[in-house]
């Protein structure tokens, strides 16, 4: 059986799941060459081929895009598009194939800005006319009803495989002075109103108060720098708190800390938080995709209402003032995420989609 795998503009979890799906489906005797925009794979496994999928919503780079995919989708037997834009580029071609989309954001009116409207009506569009559409919780499957018909979603959580680490613990604080022993929280996130990263400034100002030797690194770029450096400037926490920016391999930060921190408005779900868990990292974070169901009891981290900078900053200093408690609780995370992650599990039920629309059976 042979499959395409599109994928869109991608920096984050998203190329990370693509990756290793290729990789399982590979090893199930499953075709699923790669393509997307160019280096969208970069560092984490083979490409076959550039299609520019566009990141807005020009129809000139939407018809360079479909140009560009034509001959990819001959020889498969079902095209799978990751995310909304992917999704949009492969709806419509030549030769006709059947059409999985995964979805792993939605629009939000908080993220999207002025194009929200123009993006809510695409979304619409596009999963309505998937002939399947994978949902990775319950809860966004939920949030299909009235756009796609029930009998076409299945609820499958997107592969993650148990990071490796580049650099070593004392490598990487190094880039920002910090010793080995000193109490470090990382948290790797886009610098985007998604990721509510004043919520994070607002809780590491209350935590820092109370652990006054820790230091919270956020990893990532994005628009709102420029915003995001004057509020730790306005919070007087510029000692304490590094904006590293974009790291190609930032999971290595993740295995640097002694807590991993998230504070977004919304995620299907945060691969950065099955990283962390799998890497025994004792995580905190806000109300979003799985956190609750992953970490709802507190044995492997706690959870904040979104938007909660109290909730965030008490889960912080619960860590990062109890060495043992941490340690306790990064252990149960890596059991959790044992069970809920495996990639090869996973892979085999996005397998199983595909043979429903091309009558092979494995």
């Amino acid at each position: 059986m042979r499959t395409l795998q599109l994928l869109g503009p991608s920096t984050g979890g998203i190329r990370v799941h693509v990756a290793t799906l290729a990789r399982q489906l590979e090893a199930l005797g499953i075709d699923a060459p790669v393509v997307g925009p160019a280096g969208v794979l970069d560092g984490l496994g083979p490409q076959a081929g550039v299609v520019p999928v566009p990141d807005g919503l020009s129809p000139s780079s939407l018809i360079a895009a479909r140009r560009a995919l034509r001959p990819w989708r001959g020889p498969a037997q079902v095209v799978h598009a990751h995310g909304l834009k992917a999704a949009w580029v492969a709806l419509r071609g030549r030769p006709s194939r059947p059409l999985v989309v995964t979805v792993h954001n939605v629009v939000l009116e908080q993220s999207a800005g002025r194009t929200v409207g123009a993006q809510q009506r695409l979304e619409r569009a596009v999963l309505a006319r998937a002939d399947r559409v994978i949902a990775p919780t319950t809860a966004i499957a939920a949030g299909l009803d009235g756009v796609v018909r029930r009998d076409r979603v299945r609820i499958v959580v997107p592969a993650s495989p148990v990071p490796v680490l580049e650099r070593t613990r004392t490598e990487v604080r190094a880039a920002i002075g910090v010793s080995d022993d000193t109490p470090l929280v990382t948290c790797v996130a886009r610098l985007h109103p998604q990721k509510d990263l004043p919520t994070m400034f607002r809780a590491w100002a209350r935590a820092v108060a109370k652990v006054p030797d820790a230091r919270l690194a956020v990893v990532g770029e994005g628009p709102e720098r420029a915003a995001l450096e004057a509020l730790r400037r306005e919070l007087g926490i510029e000692g304490s708190l590094d904006v590293v920016g974009f790291d190609a391999h930032a999971v290595d930060w993740i295995g640097a800390a002694d807590v991993f921190a998230l504070s977004s408005v919304w995620e299907a779900i945060p691969l950065v938080l099955a990283e962390a868990m799998q890497l025994g990292v004792p995580v905190v974070t806000t109300d979003v995709g799985m956190a609750t169901e992953l970490l709802g009891d507190g044995r492997a981290g706690q959870v904040a209402a979104v938007g909660d900078d109290e909730a965030l900053a008490d889960g912080l200093v619960r860590f990062l003032s109890d060495p043992a408690a941490a340690t306790a609780a990064g252990r149960a995370g890596r059991e959790i995420a044992a069970r809920r992650f495996d990639p090869a599990e996973l892979s085999a039920a996005v397998a199983t989609v595909y043979e429903e629309l091309a009558g092979v059976a494995r």
